[in-house]
């Protein structure tokens, strides 16, 4: 019963805010011509790209993690294939505006569809993430460059027949010896099972790192008469 309320919960939190920004979605091609850059998709057709001078964006149908030059971003909903064109929520095509507008130095054209072995980045972030015992919280642990600003973004994987679910952001900065940690509930996530994956960003030049656990109940292990009723 309790599993059953908790999954119902989590559809209702993360249900409507899918469907009340479906029908607001912007055509990437109207925002590249919009913003000055050149479209295209990739050679193996599995990849949007948008570039302009100093500038690569690659999104992926279906994936919130999207690069920007040499460093991951998030967006709150995915991009959505549509008749040969990529569908974005308004606050992505706005932020996508943004980026066009900005001066950095040039960048090769498949440079941000390189691995992440091959960039010459100017460090890595390390992560490693673990439910905490006793909390519906996970324990998150990484180093970086020391001083650099981190930014925590916490994906649900609920079902295979509900879209991915941005659950929160956390911002940290690491410290003189380059390492940063954080506690971070899962809210709205709870249900048991719960694939989640962890994804640490900083600044261009950083190369990301990803994590991932699975759910389980906060006290695993433990028997308590309450559990026997």
């Amino acid at each position: 019963m309790r599993t059953t309320m908790v999954f119902a919960t989590v559809l209702a939190l993360a249900l409507p805010a899918l469907s009340a920004g479906a029908a607001d979605r912007v055509p990437l091609h109207r925002v590249a011509s919009q913003a000055g850059y050149e479209y295209r998709w990739s050679p193996v057709g599995t990849a949007l790209v948008l570039s302009k001078p100093g500038t690569v964006v690659v999104l992926w149908p279906g994936a919130q993690v999207y690069q920007v030059n040499d460093h991951d971003e998030v967006t709150d909903s995915a991009p959505t294939y549509s008749h040969g064109d990529l569908l974005v929520a308004p606050s992505l095509a706005t932020h996508l505006q943004a980026l066009a507008r900005r001066t950095y130095p040039t960048v090769a054209s498949n440079a941000a569809l390189s691995s992440t072995s091959d960039r010459s980045a100017q460090g890595a972030i390390t992560l490693e993430a673990r439910q905490l015992q006793g909390s519906e919280s996970i324990d998150v642990e990484g180093t970086s460059p020391p001083g650099a600003p981190v930014t925590i973004t916490l994906l649900a994987l609920i079902s295979s027949d509900v879209p991915t679910i941005l659950v929160s952001r956390h911002d940290i900065v690491s410290d003189v010896n380059g390492r940063f940690g954080a506690v971070i509930p899962i809210a709205s996530a709870f249900e048991r099972g719960t694939t989640l994956r962890v994804l640490a960003t900083s600044t261009s030049g950083v190369a990301s790192a990803q994590a991932q656990i699975i759910t389980g109940a906060p006290n695993a292990g433990v028997t308590v008469p309450l559990d026997s009723h």
